[in-house]
């Protein structure tokens, strides 16, 4: 086993990803989220982006849950529990939030953590996915609010149905028509289930589908 563990930290050394370890002095939890929030002129980051697009899925995964324990660790270890707040947003979430064998390894799933016990530290989960049927199924099952976009894939339309005993057959019809900017959104914070237009963003991101046609031609 030993053995085994070497061949791997070996590989990861030597490989293009060895950069993202090369920290050159030990930083406490609290000094290094405080480095995060930190800008010029003395005043506090609100938003933290994080851009993992360039990394390949298994390091990215590895990434994401290292910070996601960090915060809940640092969360739950204030003296006055919930006075510093994380909303932790998760795109893609797809490639993170899965049922893998953290719990074989750890105990724990990290993202199942945060989903029941988070909320309590000041730590709130928010996932953004196509797949939901790729989603640990224990998170979405803490989640309380959903905005559910067009969805075309039976099994992710099942899925939902299953995972969420409350949403009516009339919602899922709904959501099949709806078109982009759009969204069926329902949960705690929603006394009825309703349709929501959402303005579009301002830039727009380059998100949209290549022309394929316009290019060859």
């Amino acid at each position: 086993d030993a053995i085994t563990l070497k061949v791997r930290l070996h590989s990861l050394a030597i490989s293009e990803n060895a950069r993202f370890f090369n920290y050159p002095n030990y930083i406490t939890i609290e000094n290094y989220i405080a480095s995060l929030v930190s800008c010029s002129g003395g005043r506090k980051a609100q938003i933290v982006n994080f851009n993992l697009e360039d990394i390949d899925d298994s390091l990215a995964k590895t990434i994401c849950k290292i910070y996601s324990r960090m915060l809940f660790d640092f969360t739950k270890g204030c003296r006055n529990r919930a006075t510093i707040p994380f909303h932790i947003f998760l795109e893609e979430s797809h490639r993170y939030v899965q049922n893998d064998n953290d719990r074989n390894l750890i105990g724990y799933n990290i993202f199942e953590r945060i989903a029941k016990e988070g909320r309590k530290y000041g730590l709130v989960l928010n996932l953004i996915s196509q797949r939901p049927v790729e989603i640990s199924e224990t998170v979405i099952s803490q989640c309380t609010n959903f905005f559910i976009f067009k969805m075309n894939h039976p099994r992710d339309i099942e899925y939902i149905k299953l995972m969420l005993p409350n949403i009516s057959a009339d919602i899922v019809e709904k959501q099949k028509s709806l078109q982009p900017g759009t969204c069926v959104a329902f949960g705690r914070a929603f006394k009825i289930p309703m349709i929501i237009k959402l303005d579009l963003p301002d830039p727009v991101p380059q998100s949209s589908n290549c022309d394929i046609v316009a290019t060859w031609k």
